[in-house]
């Protein structure tokens, strides 16, 4: 089985992993935790949103800060203590990741096979009713068949409630753009809003309310565009630079991609003078940089060694990453 960026994992423990990319390690598939098992919850000494989500009769709990490094590094020293079988070392990157052994996977839910079994349906509830609408309409007015849509999230797992979003999944580069310029058209008609409470949303154009449920679209990799091999790497340390965006073809997945140029060093190794690549394992910067765009990155340096390559790493565990955009 393939796995991809977004596809849901039910663990023996009770754990629910959201898969992370696409390339991972034999007999295993690189995640992160989404929801603990409330009975487990007391060895992480976390705090957690005031809700719980109750799946095939145990209540689930997520963190506030699910993807801090903070929470990072203590969910990684809870797992090494008490669960090492979901860790995965990495020696060039000298750091454990979570990746979840196939020998722990109850179940796997993925965006494709939600939609599949909610079109068949008979007795949709009220939001599930809502976000199909909005599939169809979407696949209406972008001539993409259906087969390319996916539903994520708590309604791929049947256990939302009455504030849960929709997330809505679209399969393939080209797709995803043109489901993003019939939002924007659908905005124009009066049939959606868009959401502009901040810069990001306003690039992106992926958030928004159709019929009061805010609804968030993502992009997942067709089977075509995955392209893995292993990759061995030497870290450079934290860097600071400025350069500009040559190819953005890669920036809807996750990890978004980035093609960059001209790249002037502010901090670190004048190694990152080198950097050809940005890559944000951080779903906040996904699109965010077209061609053309210069971009400032604050993240991990790492060289890639059998390609001598060099690119910059955000969400590598380092404090203060980001990316943004210098105004031209």
């Amino acid at each position: 089985m393939i796995f991809r960026d977004g596809d849901i994992l039910h663990t023996r423990d009770g754990f629910i992993f959201y898969t992370f990319g696409y390339c991972h390690p034999e007999g295993r598939v690189t995640a992160f935790l989404k929801y603990i098992p409330e009975d487990h919850a007391k060895l992480f000494q976390l705090n957690w949103i005031d809700h719980k989500w109750l799946f095939k009769g145990r209540y689930l709990l997520r963190p506030k800060q699910l993807f801090s490094p903070q929470v990072y590094s203590r969910l990684i020293s809870v797992f090494n203590e008490y669960f090492p079988e979901y860790l995965f070392y990495r020696k060039d990157l000298k750091k454990h990741l979570f990746a979840v052994p196939l020998k722990l996977v109850e179940e796997v839910y993925t965006p494709c096979s939600a939609l599949t079994s909610l079109l068949r349906k008979q007795d949709r509830d009220w939001l599930e009713e809502k976000i199909v609408k909005l599939i169809k309409l979407l696949s209406r007015r972008t001539s993409i068949p259906l087969e390319f849509f996916g539903v994520h999230g708590s309604i791929c797992l049947g256990m939302h409630g009455e504030k849960s979003d929709m997330d809505v999944a679209v399969y393939g580069s080209s797709n995803y753009r043109s489901v993003i310029q019939a939002l924007k058209q659908l905005e124009k008609e009066g049939t959606i809003e868009l959401s502009k409470s901040s810069l990001v949303e306003i690039i992106k154009c992926n958030v928004g309310w159709f019929e009061n449920s805010r609804f968030v679209i993502n992009a997942i990799r067709l089977g075509e565009e995955i392209k893995c091999k292993k990759e061995a790497v030497r870290l450079h340390g934290e860097a600071l630079i400025k350069c500009r965006v040559v190819d953005d073809s890669e920036s809807m997945f996750r990890p978004s991609i980035y093609k960059v140029e001209s790249c002037k060093v502010i901090e670190g190794s004048e190694k990152a003078r080198k950097v050809e690549k940005v890559v944000s394992m951080v779903g906040l910067y996904r699109s965010i940089a077209k061609k053309g765009d210069w971009i400032i990155v604050k993240g991990m340096l790492e060289e890639i060694l059998e390609e001598e390559q060099f690119r910059i790493v955000i969400g590598s565990g380092l404090e203060d990453e980001y990316m943004g955009l210098i105004p031209t």
